[in-house]
């Protein structure tokens, strides 16, 4: 059922997805809580003094855990799909583009509306105003760096210097386990 509603991490519309997946599973949660909550008052002679409840109230632990996914998802936005199809297009060949994308740190979540992965280089475009992009930047190089010393990274706010830096992006003899490593540590650290 998963797969129905949701995208993988990295894909165009995975934040816009995510966001109606995690309303339905809290719907889903909260009527099967309250549905069981019925039945053990119905068979305890209307006392709320049982076992039902108790599993009734259980339902609040996922329920809280969708909760929390669904409030660090929702100041984020998919970007426009002229904006993932222009981007898209420019992509070199043997990269890869990612959209909607969020990283999370221990102190704070970031969100980059695109991120390219070449041989050698992660650029992030991120046009949020009011984000930290040099904190996004040195908390990526640290990450990228522990599994490949090959790789540039670099986030940008203006989509100008994004184009500028893909068409002179500087393109490096990385093994296949290297690019796969550092592919791998940038797909965990998403929401």
């Amino acid at each position: 059922m998963q797969k129905l509603f949701q995208k993988e991490k990295g894909e165009y519309g995975y934040i816009t997805k995510s966001k109606k997946y995690d309303i339905i599973k809290m719907l889903i949660y909260v009527g099967i809580a309250l549905v069981i909550f019925v039945v053990g008052l119905l068979l305890n002679k209307m006392s709320y003094v049982n076992v039902f409840t108790i599993v009734a109230i259980l339902f609040v632990l996922p329920w809280a855990r969708v909760l929390v996914e669904y409030i660090l998802l929702f100041p984020y936005h998919t970007p426009d799909q002229k904006d993932y199809e222009k981007w898209k297009a420019a992509v070199p060949e043997g990269s890869r583009l990612l959209s909607d994308i969020i990283i999370t740190s221990t102190e704070k979540s970031m969100g980059l509306d695109f991120m390219i992965l070449g041989c050698g280089y992660v650029f992030g475009l991120a046009t949020k105003e009011k984000q930290d992009n040099q904190y996004v930047q040195n908390y990526l190089k640290k990450g990228v760096e522990q599994n490949s010393n090959a790789y540039q990274v670099k986030i940008f706010q203006k989509e100008k210097d994004f184009e500028n830096a893909l068409k002179n992006a500087k393109v490096k003899e990385i093994s296949v386990e290297e690019r796969e490593s550092v592919e791998k540590y940038l797909l965990s650290i998403m929401v």
